[in-house]
């Protein structure tokens, strides 16, 4: 048997793949702060989560992957 390294499914190991990650969040701060939509570019969820969650109590309301540099929302 050869030596072969088995490609990672669903991503190009030269390049990882972002996606920009929204949140309903509520301000930590803040006790009589209202829910706000947040996004932030982010490869995985917990780096996404690392970036906010100091400042705000999240919960996620979507993935959308970056194409180009902008989040590739498709309109149905």
């Amino acid at each position: 048997m050869s030596n072969r390294t088995t490609h990672p499914q669903g991503r190009d190991s030269y390049t990882l793949k972002k996606f920009t990650w929204r949140f309903l969040a509520i301000n930590r701060h803040d006790k009589k702060a209202k829910p706000c939509r947040l996004s932030v570019e982010a490869g995985t969820e917990r780096e996404a989560r690392s970036i906010l969650a100091p400042h705000f109590i999240l919960s996620l309301a979507a993935r959308l992957p970056v194409v180009g540099g902008e989040p590739c929302v498709k309109n149905h």
